[in-house]
């Protein structure tokens, strides 16, 4: 018996002396390029509907065909809900919105505290979505002081776009005076088109709106709201990730021609977790980039992805090494940007 345990405690003690000299992983350290690469990527999405969805559906559909990355989708409510799903290693990547990643750095809230850029770094940019409110003709809203007392329909609660709208209402001074509800993006165009809100956000992402949105014109006679330019500046101040662009005539039909009405601007960047291997974000963005007429196939939004891969990007927040490699040899990089690790 004594023998054994003799035994015992020599293959425990030369296993704990085995654990002790490996070396220690560095949290901060870029992963490296021989990694082998992940061969399963979960990819978080925001809500049904939303232009975000059905781009992210249809760059995982396209990787999977054309490399040896497999991903699959997780919808979430959002973009806030994405970084920290990523900060907690339940995801690998998805998207988010160019506004949440300072907001994340900062720590600003809906985050709850500072999120590491080492859990959200980018891989590229892929849409600019306009963000105008929309009113129904005749209901007496023609501008934002008008939302007072309305009922507006909002997107999920975390999303992008609604943080972007929560900052737009508060600097036009009428935050607190409206009555939001929270909706999927369907639901709420739907919302408004069945008279149940009395204002709901519009999107057009890269220009084109959704199907939605196209479905609410066809039945409704519809009101675009212009943002005060002074709350366009403003906005751009508070988080250099928003911005306001005008919305043409050229882009939807109802706006009169020389009359733009100026919106508020977020971006959506795809975003990869520093643990993700190098080589499996070379090849998820190689494979995005090198096969933009099948994605433009799928949704008409990515037709123009290369237009977007850098300009939408945040200068505050590091690429991933992999997917630096890829804009790179595809004469896509932006040198305004750095790599994470370099």
């Amino acid at each position: 018996m004594k023998r054994i345990l003799s035994i015992l405690l020599s293959v425990t003690l030369v296993c704990l002396l085995s654990a002790c000299g490996a070396p220690a992983q560095q949290g901060g350290d870029a992963p490296q390029a021989d990694a082998a690469p992940m061969r399963a990527l979960r990819l978080g999405t925001g809500s049904v509907g939303g232009t975000d969805n059905v781009a992210i559906e249809a760059m995982s559909s396209v990787v999977n065909r054309n490399s040896d990355i497999k991903t699959s989708t997780v919808t979430t409510t959002g973009a806030v809900e994405i970084i920290n799903l990523l900060d907690s290693r339940e995801l690998e990547g998805g998207y988010t919105g160019s506004i949440n990643l300072v907001q994340a750095l900062r720590g600003e809230e809906p985050f709850q505290k500072e999120i590491p850029a080492s859990s959200m770094l980018q891989a590229f940019g892929f849409v600019s979505w306009r963000l105008p409110v929309l009113t129904v003709a005749g209901s007496g809203i023609e501008s934002y002081e008008d939302l007072r007392g309305k009922k507006m329909a909002f997107p999920d609660v975390g999303s992008a776009s609604t943080e972007v709208l929560k900052i737009v209402l508060r600097e036009a001074g009428v935050l607190d005076d409206v009555n939001i509800e929270y909706f999927t993006w369907s639901d709420g165009f739907s919302a408004l088109k069945d008279g149940r809100v009395d204002a709901c956000v519009g999107t057009w992402g890269n220009g084109v709106p959704p199907a939605g949105i196209i479905e609410l014109l066809t039945v409704r006679d519809i009101n675009i709201l212009s943002l005060p330019p002074e709350v366009g500046a403003k906005i751009h101040e508070i988080n250099p990730g928003i911005m306001a662009q005008d919305l043409t005539h050229a882009e939807c039909d109802i706006i009169p021609e020389g009359d733009p009405r100026l919106s508020p601007v977020n971006a959506g960047v795809m975003i990869f977790h520093a643990d993700v291997p190098e080589e499996s974000v070379y090849e998820f963005t190689r494979a995005c980039i090198s096969n933009i007429e099948e994605l433009g196939k799928i949704t008409q939004d990515l037709k123009p992805l290369k237009d977007y891969v850098t300009s939408v990007c945040v200068e505050d927040v590091p690429f991933h090494p992999g997917a630096a490699r890829a804009l790179k040899e595809a004469g896509l990089w932006d040198d305004r940007f750095t790599v994470y690790g370099e």
